[in-house]
């Protein structure tokens, strides 16, 4: 085992600006308490508080906020090494709400997750298919994706909000030529009315290896202590890319309190019965990875490459970077709960020594006015 070091920027909205008022909190209230803060600081630091919390200040508050910033920013773990890059890539923050189609949608891959969609992924890029979406990768590579399934599928299975349909894929995923994986699958008659033109991919693998494998890689990672406390009982401080894996386990896989142990494979055989049931048999191709190019190139009437087929994504990377993505988001939920918390403290903290402040100077005017008054 060896150390990876994972550099994230700190959540700059919520937290920061929390952080940030409660810092302008205290030093006002600081201020507001001293015996030797003078008119002019009083009402240099009451301006200070009501100017945008983006706007910087000096004071010593603002100094261990900028430490405290840093080493947020910081996420050490154990972790085996395969890359930093292939277990956490580099993250984007692209809002797809504000996007529309550029490409054209050719290719839905909607197999189930481990029979093979990170290698169909990896093949369909080398044959052009630019890009191709998989969705946990879509986790890790672009989080704010996540807002916008969750919607999806708030709207499809707890019927709140619009329904998605063409106009929402094409915003979601109109950068891609290609899809793959969950959370994909699970709007599989939707995209399928969405993209009739597009060319379907079933991929398959033996229904004991494939139960196996979501079992150990899958549901026994989401279904744990760390995920279910955060989930059920500090949903308000998850990030969206941590709520959606535990909604896909709950509502697709049916696997809430490891129910998927016994009814994983009847999903595994409804799923794959749907599709065939919705795309015509010459616009449907059930495939194997372990078939490598030919059968692929074939359906999709592409030259076969010059290249390995690219397998991989075995279960124990498969392990490692759910692993990986789990401590990345509950530090994240752990720090979105503490820094609310410390805004809440120093909000009651300064609350306390302005009341106590306004007392002195309620005092001291009283005073004034009694003397103006008998003189």
């Amino acid at each position: 085992m060896d150390y990876i070091v994972y550099n994230e920027p700190f959540d700059h909205l919520p937290l920061s600006y929390f952080l940030n008022l409660s810092s302008r909190l205290f030093t006002c209230s600081h201020f507001f308490t001293s015996s030797h803060s003078s008119s002019l600081l009083l009402i240099s630091h009451i301006i200070l508080l009501f100017l945008p919390l983006t706007q910087p200040f000096w004071s010593p508050a603002t100094f261990y906020h900028s430490i405290l910033n840093q080493a947020l920013s910081l996420r050490v773990f154990k972790m085996p090494v395969l890359s930093k890059e292939a277990i956490l890539p580099e993250r984007t923050d692209i809002d797809r709400s504000k996007c529309t189609r550029m490409v054209p949608m050719r290719v839905l891959g909607l197999g189930l997750s481990r029979t093979g969609t990170n290698s169909l992924r990896s093949a369909l890029r080398i044959l052009g298919y630019d890009d191709t979406y998989h969705g946990f990768a879509a986790f890790m590579e672009n989080p704010r994706d996540c807002e916008m399934w969750l919607k999806a599928l708030t709207a499809k299975f707890n019927g709140q909000g619009k329904p998605f349909g063409r106009e929402e894929f094409d915003q979601l995923l109109g950068h891609c030529q290609a899809v793959t994986d969950i959370p994909v699958v699970c709007f599989a008659p939707e995209l399928i009315q969405a993209y009739p033109e597009a060319k379907v991919i079933l991929t398959h693998r033996d229904i004991n290896a494939w139960h196996a494998s979501v079992m150990e890689t899958i549901i026994n990672q989401v279904d744990n202590p760390v995920t279910n406390l955060a989930t059920r009982y500090f949903l308000i401080f998850c990030r969206a890319s941590f709520q959606l894996p535990r909604k896909v386990s709950v509502h697709v896989c049916q696997s809430y309190y490891q129910d998927f142990k016994l009814n994983g494979k009847q999903i595994y055989r409804e799923h794959y019965a749907l599709v065939d049931s919705l795309v015509p048999e010459d616009n449907l191709l059930h495939y194997l990875i372990e078939e490598g190019w030919e059968p692929l190139c074939r359906f999709l009437g592409q030259p076969i490459p010059d290249v390995p087929f690219p397998y991989g994504n075995t279960a124990a990377e498969v392990l490692a970077k759910t692993k990986a993505f789990i401590v990345v988001e509950a530090m994240h939920t752990l720090w979105r709960f503490c820094a609310f918390w410390v805004f809440v403290v120093a909000i009651i903290v300064s609350a306390f020594h302005l009341l106590f402040a306004f007392k002195e100077v309620l005092g001291f005017f009283l005073r004034l006015l009694w003397v103006i008054c008998c003189s």
